[in-house]
């Protein structure tokens, strides 16, 4: 008989571009300073805070990275972003080739003396007719298109934008193409990235190449498009993936995971890393609705048999009210979250679990910044967390609390640790140094005769 366990799950509540800069419209305050937010408050009140600055102070993050450090995963290779959005949308990346996000935008001279093409515009969500024009052109193009024996092939992902795959290609480590900030750069050459290293051992052979045949493919693609009449008809990559090896969210962390999802993204995530997917969509129009509906979810994983030790819950209402650059509509978005998560938050009071909610990245709300270095509020609250004297939500009345300044990778270990399954520093329960101390370790056969001249089981081997 195992002994009896009493450390507790942990939910990590996750509301996207939560953080924000001091809006003048609001009088230097931010819009998470300025929301009402009673149940926020309440969690805050009865448990500990801090900020959570993904990277450190100043530097921006894509939400896919941020989670990736905050799931506990900072030391495991990142397999980029085109290849999980393919798998959310139940694509198969193919191994060990690269794979890329591709996008069309509108594009224009930036002056006579100069040939640079400058980005104006992205594919709208209701430009279908001009995204399927696009597809059969670029379809067409990748057919005929064979580059230093490299062939290319587009998957689907939503309007204007697919997965580049480049078949015989053998490095994904060149730079992105598409600006992604419009008022700053231009349609961007690839280049290989300085930490290039092929297979061999060569420094940069294969980035190299596949840069050279990446910027012909594109100005091939450009053209195509232009023939075609489309007025987007700049093709743009960025998020290189590679994927050469299986990895699990409770190999790699120690304890099974659940993601409750309601995108590509996080369906992907899901996928990837072996965990329990929840997809719950997203009404239309109703982001925190959604939210609700995930919280619900999530509730269902806690009371379920089947209990798993880490449950995430994702919404993106904040930072789709960001993007609009209305303070007004992300103070909405926030309230609407606040009031979805009481649910979650009053079960606290006779439920033994670890809630935590924060953000993965701040949006600014009135500034062109598509996202930004800025703190984002954390609070955390179950039966072994100190309260401290923060009670209310903020980026700037939690700086004042107990946790201080939390970095992405920060998350895991301190949720882990006030869900009474730390990873102690000099034990080596097993191969890897995981986010938790792992639930269920490798166990020594109960006699020598269970495996006669036979050497034991890897962990990947007793986990598969």
């Amino acid at each position: 008989m195992w002994p009896e366990r009493d450390d507790h799950p942990v939910v990590l509540v996750t509301l996207d571009g939560l953080g924000d800069r001091p809006c003048r419209a609001l009088g230097g305050a931010t819009p998470a300073e300025v929301a009402q937010t009673p149940v926020l408050n309440a969690l805050a009140g009865q448990g500990a805070g801090g900020v959570h600055v993904p990277f450190g102070p100043g530097w921006a993050t894509s939400s896919e990275r941020s989670h990736w450090a905050m799931f506990g995963l900072e030391n495991v290779v990142f397999p980029g972003r085109a290849a999980l959005e393919l798998l959310g949308v139940g694509g198969h990346p193919p191994r060990s080739t690269p794979m890329w996000h591709l996008a069309i935008r509108r594009g224009r001279r930036s002056n006579r003396a100069d040939n640079a093409m400058m980005i104006t515009g992205r594919l709208g969500h209701d430009q279908i007719d001009v995204s399927a024009v696009a597809e059969m052109v670029l379809a067409d193009y990748c057919a005929s298109a064979r580059i230093d024996d490299i062939g290319f092939e587009i998957v689907p992902l939503r309007v204007g934008e697919w997965v580049l795959i480049a078949h015989g290609a053998t490095s994904h480590e060149i730079s992105d193409t598409d600006p992604l900030f419009e008022n700053r750069h231009p349609w961007m050459c690839p280049v290989p990235v300085r930490e290039a290293v092929d297979a061999g051992g060569q420094r940069g052979f294969e980035a190299r190449r596949m840069a050279a045949a990446m910027q012909r493919f594109l100005l091939g693609a450009h053209e195509a498009l232009q023939r075609s009449g489309i007025e987007y008809d700049v093709p743009t990559t960025k998020w290189a993936s590679w994927i050469d090896h299986d990895v699990s969210f409770a190999h790699e962390v120690g304890v099974d995971g659940a993601l409750v999802t309601s995108s590509a993204l996080y369906r992907g995530l899901a996928r990837h890393l072996a965990m329990r997917e929840i997809d719950v969509p997203t009404p239309e129009g109703d982001l925190a609705g959604g939210l609700a509906a995930r919280v619900a979810g999530a509730l269902a994983v806690l009371d379920g048999n089947e209990r798993a030790d880490f449950v995430h819950v994702h919404t993106k209402a904040p930072d789709e009210a960001g993007h609009t650059k209305d303070p007004e509509a992300k103070i909405a978005a926030i309230e609407a979250c606040d009031a979805a998560l009481a649910v979650l938050v009053d079960r606290l009071d006779r439920d033994e679990f670890v809630l935590a909610v924060t953000g993965d990245h701040a949006t600014p709300s009135e500034t062109r910044l598509l996202h930004s270095g800025d703190p984002t509020p954390f609070v955390v609250a179950g039966p072994d967390v100190r309260v401290d004297d923060v009670g209310e939500f903020g980026e700037t009345s939690l700086l004042a609390g107990s946790l201080g300044r939390l970095r992405a990778g920060d998350i895991a270990p301190l949720l882990h640790g006030f869900a009474r399954r730390p990873f102690f520093i000099g034990h080596r329960p097993g191969p890897a140094i995981t986010g938790a101390l792992p639930a269920a370790p490798l166990a020594m056969p109960a006699s020598s005769s269970a495996f006669p001249s036979v050497p034991p089981p890897t962990y990947e081997e007793s986990h598969a």
